[in-house]
């Protein structure tokens, strides 16, 4: 019978996923992950969206009798629909402090396309990896991001600005105002609005819907 940390491990690489990866996924830190793989922790509090995760029942996962199954293949588009396949990228972030989050443009997975984004061109989803709008958006949930659609006052965007060491760092905040000089941001946690220059943004998104992790 497999230890917890033998068949994570197991089928975290069969998944094609990072330590990294599967922590957004979870709302940890991969030092957590990493120690859950080593057999540190035997039983970790995020046991249940772990066995959501995996597509597991938490008991049989808990006591070594889950078995995973060979990941699903990718879903065919029928008729050119879009709807149902799993064509839509979701982009890896890392937190970076007060100067917003460390942005790479390589997916790190696809998912199904949901409804809102179906035949959006360039649309992708983005992990959120730190608290500046909890209670709104929680660590490990995925934002879906619509890059066609005009942002407006009092709807949450994505802003990505290009840093001086060539690294894109970014946002995820609730748009105020916006003219043609500078932005107006909110963010809820903790409460406060502040001002980026246009001149320093260098993409702005809006965000149109989120998967809640648990």
């Amino acid at each position: 019978m497999d230890t917890l940390a033998q068949t994570l491990r197991r089928w975290r690489r069969s998944a094609g996923l990072s330590q990294p990866q599967l922590a957004a996924r979870l709302g940890v830190s991969q030092q957590a992950v990493q120690q859950l793989e080593a057999g540190s922790i035997r039983n970790p509090r995020y046991l249940l969206r772990l066995a959501e995760v995996m597509g597991a029942d938490p008991k049989a996962l808990a006591e070594g009798r889950y078995q995973p199954a060979a990941p699903e293949a990718a879903e065919p588009q029928v008729g050119g629909a879009l709807l149902n396949a799993r064509d839509l990228p979701v982009f890896a972030s890392a937190q970076a402090g007060p100067d917003g989050m460390v942005v790479t443009f390589d997916p790190i997975e696809w998912i199904q396309r949901p409804a809102p984004l179906a035949t959006v061109r360039d649309a992708f989803a983005m992990y959120v990896v730190n608290d500046s709008m909890e209670p709104r958006y929680r660590q490990g949930d995925l934002l879906l991001i619509h890059p066609q659609r005009p942002v407006r006052p009092g709807r949450d965007v994505l802003v990505i600005v290009a840093a001086e060491e060539g690294e894109h760092r970014a946002w995820v905040k609730e748009l105020v105002n916006l003219d043609a000089e500078r932005l107006r941001l909110r963010q809820l946690n903790p409460a406060q609005e502040f001002e980026i220059a246009r001149s320093q943004v260098s993409d702005l998104h809006l965000v149109v819907g989120v998967y809640y992790n648990g």
